[in-house]
C-alpha cells in the first residue's frame, strides 16, 4: 500500500509541475513517465539503487505529424512502423498514442496494446542505461513490466499477466530482431538482471 501511496505522491506532484516544453514544440516532456521507467528498472534490479539509474526525459510527441516529421528528419526514413526510439543522451521518444496507452496501463487500463506501450517505454529506458542488443533489450523491458506492476503494489498474479501480455504485444507487433521467445527470455532473466548488459 506504501507504494501506490509514493505514486500517488508522484502523479500529484507531475500534474501540479509544469512539463518542459515550449507551446511550439513538437512534443512535451512527461516526468511521470520518466519517473515511472526509473522506479521500474529500479525495481527490477534489486541489486542497484535507484540513484544509480539514469533519468530518463520522456518526450511524448504532440501528434502523429510531429513524431513523423521529427524522426523522417532525423533518420531520412519513413516512421511508419516506429513507435519510440532512442539515439543518446537523456532523451527517449515516443509516439503519442504511446504514451497515452502508457497512462492507460498506469490507470488500471491493462490489455495487449498498454502492456506493450509500458514494455515500450521501458526498452527505451534500457537503452538510456545502456543496454544495446534489441532482442536482449525487449526481453529485459517485458520482464521489468512485472517489477513494475509489483511496485505499483498490485500483487504478483497481475504483475505476471501483464508482463505476459507484454510478450504477446512483442509477439504480434514487434520485428523478427527484436523477438526472444519467452522461455529463453525467462531463462535470461532468471539468471541475468539488466546492469549486467550494460
Amino acid at each position: 500500500m506504501p507504494r501506490l501511496l509514493f505514486f500517488a505522491a508522484i502523479v500529484g506532484a507531475v500534474v501540479t509541475g509544469a512539463a518542459r516544453s515550449a507551446p511550439d514544440q513538437a512534443y512535451v516532456y512527461d516526468r511521470e513517465l520518466g519517473t515511472v521507467a526509473r522506479v521500474s528498472l529500479s525495481q527490477a534490479a534489486p541489486q542497484i539503487s535507484l540513484k544509480k539509474v539514469l533519468r530518463v526525459y520522456v518526450r511524448c510527441y504532440r501528434d502523429k505529424e510531429s513524431f513523423d516529421q521529427v524522426f523522417e528528419r532525423r533518420f531520412g526514413g519513413s516512421a511508419r512502423r516506429v513507435v519510440a526510439y532512442y539515439v543518446g543522451g537523456g532523451d527517449v521518444h515516443l509516439r503519442n498514442g504511446t504514451c497515452e496507452s502508457v497512462h492507460a496501463f498506469l490507470s488500471g487500463h491493462r490489455t495487449v496494446y498498454t502492456a506493450g506501450a509500458y514494455a515500450v517505454l521501458l526498452h527505451e529506458a534500457l537503452h538510456r542505461q545502456g543496454v544495446r542488443n534489441e532482442r536482449t533489450t525487449t526481453c529485459l523491458a517485458n520482464e521489468a513490466v512485472r517489477w513494475g506492476v509489483e511496485w505499483l503494489g498490485l500483487g504478483e498474479a497481475k504483475a505476471l499477466r501483464a508482463r505476459n501480455l507484454a510478450f504477446t504485444y512483442t509477439r504480434l507487433y514487434s520485428p523478427l530482431s527484436y523477438r526472444m521467445g519467452k522461455p529463453d527470455c525467462l531463462v535470461l532473466t532468471r539468471r541475468s538482471d539488466w546492469p549486467e548488459f550494460t
